[in-house]
């Protein structure tokens, strides 16, 4: 019997983007689909959610919920709907229909981490449609940090919508990939170039990272294989922007499921108080039109600068 369920009786977001075609496993809905309220495509502003690896529809929906409740309770908004104003709420078929393989997530996350990558189109393409939207915001979890990722790269080809801040949670992403030669290399510089914020939210506890991460990309294939995970490890000072554009926050203690305010450890209350703060929920309803951010576009040294004189190994 497979996982999913009915979602949450309060779960009722203004703007989906759906990308799957089934509720559990199946396949990736091309193109995507907006669902919701059909004013909510009008927007000119969205922050994005994206949840993470073996999500059914009703795990994400779960979680995606907790959020908006954490949220609110952090914040104290006069109205929680100005949440629901502003969130996208993503579904992408990162997980498996069979509740055999449910048990035996290295078997399945390798194709999850292709899916992934197709999955940025998609989403990429459900934004362009949206006919007023200025900005969009990211917030993701785990192998959904790739999804955003791949989502990024292809978001910088157009001028609009423009990026504002992302929020990276247990990233199941490699971290060479965001390393010199590296697959996101040359976007995190752009970013870096813009002042374009991102955090990355991780913990050396997530045991997701530490002992299914590296078998899970290395059978992925290609250029894929590594055992460092950014949501492990944290930014390094191979990546552009570390500490300027680019932070970390260690979330001690956390594990890979302690992210979205599911729950009431304290590591889940620490990550959903940091990631609300750095996307500035708080301002929500208070604000006046689309805002740039304050962080000054940096003057960009070239590599050797960065301390690079060698290709990393498994960069993608």
């Amino acid at each position: 019997m497979g996982k999913n369920k009915a979602r949450p009786k309060d779960y009722a977001p203004y703007l989906e983007f759906s990308l799957r075609r089934d509720v559990e496993g199946g396949k990736l809905r091309s193109p995507g689909e907006f669902r919701g309220k059909l004013d909510a495509q009008t927007r000119r502003e969205c922050l994005v959610l994206v949840h993470g690896f073996n999500n059914s529809d009703s795990g994400a929906a779960e979680a995606y919920l907790a959020f908006r409740e954490r949220e609110a309770e952090i914040f104290d908004p006069a109205d929680p709907a100005v949440f629901d104003a502003r969130f996208g709420d993503a579904f992408w078929p990162g997980d498996a229909d069979w509740s055999f393989f449910d048990r035996l997530d290295f078997l399945v996350y390798p194709a999850a981490v292709h899916t992934s990558v197709k999955a940025a189109p998609e989403l990429a393409g459900l934004l362009w449609r949206m006919p007023n939207l200025e900005r969009v915001d990211f917030i993701a979890h785990s192998l959904g940090c790739r999804v955003v990722l791949e989502t990024l790269l292809l978001l910088r080809r157009r001028t609009l919508p423009m990026i504002g801040r992302v929020v990276l949670m247990a990233a199941a992403v490699p971290a060479e990939m965001l390393e010199y030669r590296g697959r996101f290399y040359n976007l995190l510089m752009e970013l870096w170039a813009e002042g374009i914020p991102v955090l990355v939210l991780h913990s050396k506890k997530d045991k997701v990272l530490h002992f299914a991460f590296p078998p899970g990309q290395s059978l992925a294939g290609g250029r894929e294989a590594s055992d460092r995970a950014l949501g492990r490890i944290g930014p390094t000072p191979l990546m552009p922007g570390k500490e300027q554009t680019l932070t970390g926050i260690p979330i001690e203690g956390a594990d890979h499921s302690d992210y979205w305010g599911n729950g009431d450890k304290a590591p889940s209350s620490q990550a959903t108080r940091a990631a609300g703060t750095f996307l500035r929920l708080g301002d929500l309803g208070r604000e006046i039109g689309a805002r740039r951010e304050t962080i000054e576009p940096a003057s960009l040294p070239d590599a050797r600068e960065l301390g690079v004189s060698r290709e990393l190994a498994g960069a993608g």
